[in-house]
């Protein structure tokens, strides 16, 4: 009788384990990012890792579906004038920020003023300067009045999620937010985690897994190893394109591609040395082998970049030129420019991505073949954000740009000689004016298609950027996990996360 009760004593705590093992293994939800986070204040950042976490945090107004539709989030509805000078907006009722306070429309106007304030040095405030004025009607209606109709203003609402107007003067907001969303800030050790637990009040239900983590694994086959050992769950981008045939394969790993809306790019800038000279970057234009990079570097992943504008939208050109990889075409343009071999030196930077650290040492190994010496630097994510950014010691830079949701988003920030994002501090007075009176014409017009066609010639004559491949998003989870589908725009990667299920 003893040992029959002793038995069922250990039976029972067995039991008793096993199921808090099932839990505590249910609990949190593992995301790995191959990037840390800038910050979390969504009116300052730019880059992905930061808004894969933002958006879950916080929301916008309106957003982007799997399928790029753009459907209500924070605004129930919203609808236009005929003039197109003002947009109204009904909100949704019942939401609370995290600390419980209500969400009303004096949260949307203050996030957008403190936006359109220049003395904020918000980065995307261009995006939202046809806003002349912001009207409250009542806690859950507003109207943006607008200086000019603007063609594409909704796209890049979906871009700026709301700041609750109580808390968004507060020093550390940047790192310690608060939201609307279904996840709630808990902590953040730089370059390892950020915890986040759930809402469980949030407006449209609570997540069915408590508790989130990213987790901070810049080096891809890292990453990897990480989620087939278990640590992680899931994460999307960045799978090392030379173990995706075998992860296909594998029934433990769910993959799933679709096109991405961005694309791979070579910086030049325009204002320093040799690369003031058109004929030298397009020389330089000329050694990037794209087929190769995408078939050998990326394993098929993706396509070769022509452009700016991504052939999924209706204003891609494809009849710009080709900067097909000639070594020849480049010695020969570096001569016309005056330039012979030896006479270049420039740094080419670029981050931890091992892909584009492999395709630094290509672009440095076809240059030097072509009478340019080139001098490869690797830095870390922030700091290699800040270089580019912040100052214009470089030369030549690598990096991505996701997002492209329309022409405007896929060239103004970039190109305009005023653009926050103009890193190449590129200038061109007639794709200015086209790209300022494209943002007001009808987007589904021929105008508008010409429009962004002759623009496009432009930026890939001019070669502020040498476009190496147009991206495709690949994301990667255990079986366990259910709910989760890729989306073609990486920064809203998440969004989705309370509707997730784990049952490992």
């Amino acid at each position: 009788m003893k040992v029959t009760a002793k038995l069922l004593f250990v039976l029972t705590l067995a039991l008793v384990l096993g199921m808090t093992s099932v839990v505590l293994a249910n609990d949190t939800l593992r995301i790995a990012s191959g990037g840390e986070a800038v910050g979390l204040d969504p009116r300052l950042e730019t880059d992905v890792p930061s808004y894969e976490r933002i958006n879950v945090i916080m929301e916008p107004l309106v957003k982007f579906t799997t399928d790029m539709e753009l459907v209500p989030l924070l605004a129930k509805d919203w609808e236009f004038s005929e003039d197109g000078l003002s947009l109204t907006f009904y909100l949704q009722e019942g939401v609370k920020w995290h600390d419980g306070e209500p969400f009303t429309a004096k949260d949307v106007k203050y996030t957008y003023e403190w936006v359109l304030d220049p003395a904020n040095g918000a980065p995307n405030r261009g995006q939202y300067t046809a806003i002349s004025e912001i009207e409250i009607v009542d806690d859950h209606t507003l109207v943006f009045h607008l200086s000019q109709p603007f063609s594409f203003l909704l796209n890049n609402l979906a871009r700026m999620s709301i700041v609750p107007a109580h808390h968004g003067d507060r020093a550390d907001f940047r790192q310690n937010p608060v939201g609307t969303g279904p996840y709630k800030f808990v902590s953040w050790t730089r370059d390892d985690r950020m915890v986040l637990e759930a809402n469980k009040d949030y407006w449209q239900g609570a997540p069915k897994i408590p508790y989130l983590e990213f987790r901070t694994i810049p080096e891809n086959a890292t990453r990897l190893l990480a989620l087939e050992a278990g640590d992680v769950d899931m994460y999307q981008g960045g799978v090392v394109p030379g173990e995706l045939p075998r992860l296909e394969k594998d029934r433990n790993i769910v993959v799933q591609r679709v096109e991405g809306t961005g694309y791979n790019y070579l910086g030049f800038n325009t204002k320093v040395g040799p690369l003031a000279d058109v004929r030298v970057r397009q020389a330089i234009s000329h050694l990037i082998h794209r087929e190769g990079i995408v078939q050998r570097v990326l394993n098929g992943i993706g396509s070769p970049g022509v452009g700016p504008v991504p052939p999924t939208l209706p204003w891609y050109n494809d009849d710009v030129y080709r900067y097909d990889y000639s070594i020849d075409k480049a010695k020969e343009l570096l001569a016309e420019a005056g330039y012979g071999p030896g006479d270049i030196k420039l740094r080419l930077y670029t981050n931890e991505n091992p892909d584009r650290m492999r395709i630094a040492e290509i672009l440095q190994h076809d240059a030097g073949r072509a009478g340019i010496e080139v001098e490869v630097i690797i830095e870390e994510w922030g700091a290699y954000l800040a270089r580019i950014q912040e100052t214009d010691d470089y030369d030549i830079f690598i990096l991505g740009w996701a997002g492209q949701l329309d022409p405007d988003r896929a060239m103004i920030r970039q190109f305009h000689t005023d653009g926050a994002n103009n890193y190449p501090r590129y200038s061109n007075k007639r794709l200015d004016y086209l790209l300022e009176l494209g943002r007001t014409l009808d987007p589904t017009s021929q105008e508008s298609i010409d429009i962004y066609r002759e623009a496009q010639e432009i930026v890939v004559r001019d070669v502020p950027y040498g476009f190496i491949n147009y991206s495709e998003e690949v994301g990667v989870s255990r079986t366990y996990i259910s709910g989760y589908e890729v989306h073609p725009y990486p920064a809203a990667a998440w969004q989705d996360v309370h509707l997730f299920e784990k049952n490992k």
